[in-house]
């Protein structure tokens, strides 16, 4: 069947129903009658996603939370610890506080906001420009995490 938005759908063999946009195929696979996570797919970008029941949502958020939390905590000790105490004042420990910053903006700037983002079964909330500088973010403290590791690498 084809319908008016140029999307045009045909029925495979096993009850799938597939989909080619833009040239590319997409497959809806027919999970009737199967346990959640159900799959959707994201019209902006063609990428599945997962809608979890309540329960199961619940159980994520709190453990995506904790990861976060623990992340912020331990980085967070680290760069203390580099400060506070004057035998750890040696340059390549400066590496490792280098290290916990750039975890540490991973984890306040980038992680909140993909825990919300999985929640919400991948739906952006945060408004279109936001999720541009959003990607920025994401990719410039990465970096800096990635690079700092091989800065250290190299300096061991």
């Amino acid at each position: 069947m084809y319908n008016t938005s140029g999307n045009e759908f045909t029925n495979n063999k096993r009850g799938d129903i597939s989909e080619v946009i833009n040239g590319s195929l997409h497959l809806f696979y027919n999970i009737l009658g199967t346990a959640s996570p159900t799959a959707m797919w994201n019209e902006s970008c063609g990428e599945q996603l997962l809608d979890f029941g309540r329960p199961e949502k619940i159980i994520i958020g709190v453990m995506l939370a904790i990861i976060t939390a623990v992340t912020v905590m331990g980085n967070t000790l680290v760069v203390i610890a580099v400060c506070v105490v004057k035998k750890l004042r040696q340059p390549s420990n400066y590496l490792l506080v280098s290290l916990a910053v750039a975890d540490l903006s991973v984890a306040i700037v980038v992680m909140p906001f993909v825990i919300v983002t999985d929640l919400t079964g991948g739906k952006w909330l945060f408004g279109e420009v936001f999720c541009n500088i959003f990607i920025g973010m994401d990719v410039m403290c990465c970096t800096a995490s990635i690079m700092t590791l091989c800065v250290i690498s190299v300096d061991r």
